[in-house]
């Protein structure tokens, strides 16, 4: 049992309460809930969530909140005869896969809540699903089906054709829910891979860091386009061993709390460290302007319409949202991006004066 805390509030709540079978399942129940929630408060959600699924566990292994450490908490466990084992500061640690499993699916939430954030409660039981239906490598089965001896039909990868725009509506944001939760769980899948081979690195504040950028919602339409790695970004406060506040670019509308599997040590060089100047400003047109190499992404409700740019040899933490009628220097990068992506302006194309 653990709380993943400082996730992006949605509807009030900002934590998951993650229930794990370590076992021998490795299924999983989230439940969203509030960093402020009581030891009682989390004796309710396990009645609620748990106990009418399973029934009553023979052990919880919890890290040293205060909250599962209270005297309510430990006096409910052993009135039910459950047993409570604590594990060492922050995080459990009573083998190697368990550790393993508990960041990886910390790994995924945070990524997901990150990329749903104004409705991450609404579609994490899809997210709890997708993990459960899904074959781990341990026990080289899914979650359901070592409980219930088969797969539960998940949502289809094709819907047909329907008139009713509602209906269509919501189809298609399902089908994309259940593509960026399959997605995503690969992702921490390969980051616990790739970072079980080295130990995860450990961060102090003020300390700059790289981010792994794959699923970031920088605004970039292609992956090609994007990075692999954003930053360097300091970071701003240590949250955990394993989670971190970083200080993100004003204009990315990003959650700034990532877990330690998506970050990599800053080392200073030519390019980034003490030594590096910006770039001149060039001259267009007798005035001094920063140069647009590329539009990188639109935002299609806003009005007036803006685009996202990038500039000449600066990273994408400097990109900046334009609106149309102050891209006169770049109208032809505009214009091969209005074509391109379909854009329907509905303001008019600037021109040059």
């Amino acid at each position: 049992m653990d709380l993943i805390t400082d996730l992006p509030e949605c509807d009030g709540m900002d934590s998951i309460l993650v229930v794990v079978d370590h076992s021998s399942t490795k299924g999983v129940i989230f439940t969203p809930c509030a960093k402020t929630v009581d030891a009682t408060k989390i004796a309710e959600m396990l009645i609620q969530h748990l106990y009418k699924r399973f029934g009553l566990p023979d052990r919880i292994i919890s890290d040293r909140d205060p909250r599962s450490a209270a005297e309510v908490f430990q006096k409910m466990g052993k009135q039910l005869s459950i047993k409570h084992s604590m594990s060492t500061a922050f995080h459990p640690q009573t083998d190697g896969e368990t550790e393993r499993v508990n960041q990886e699916i910390e790994v995924y939430l945070r990524v997901f809540c990150s990329k749903e954030q104004t409705r991450w409660k609404e579609y994490l039981p899809l997210a709890e699903f997708a993990h459960n239906n899904q074959t781990h490598s341990v026990p080289k089965k899914s979650p359901f089906y070592t409980m219930m001896g088969y797969h539960p039909r998940p949502l289809p990868t094709i819907f047909e054709k329907t008139t009713i725009p509602s209906v269509e509506e919501r189809l298609q944001e399902l089908k994309r829910v259940r593509e960026e939760t399959a997605s995503l769980l690969e992702l921490a899948r390969q980051q616990m891979i790739q970072r079980e081979k080295q130990k995860l690195d450990t961060f102090e504040e003020g300390q700059k860091v790289w981010l792994e950028a794959k699923n970031l919602a920088t605004g970039y339409p292609s992956k090609k386009l994007a990075p692999k790695r954003e930053g360097p970004f300091k970071v701003l406060k240590v949250l955990g061993p394993v989670t971190y506040k970083l200080d993100l670019p004003h204009q990315w509308k990003i959650h700034p709390i990532f877990h330690a599997a998506l970050l990599s040590p800053f080392k200073q060089t030519e390019a980034h460290g003490p030594s590096f100047t910006e770039p001149p400003l060039d001259l267009i047109e007798g005035f001094e302007e920063y140069e647009v190499e590329a539009i990188v992404g639109h935002r299609p409700k806003k009005r007036p319409r803006e685009f996202l740019v990038s500039y000449t040899s600066y990273d994408s933490s400097h990109n900046r949202w334009i609106r149309m009628e102050g891209m006169t220097n770049c109208l032809d990068l505009l214009k091969g991006y209005i074509k391109k992506h379909r854009v329907k302006p509905r303001d008019p194309i600037p021109t040059k004066t």
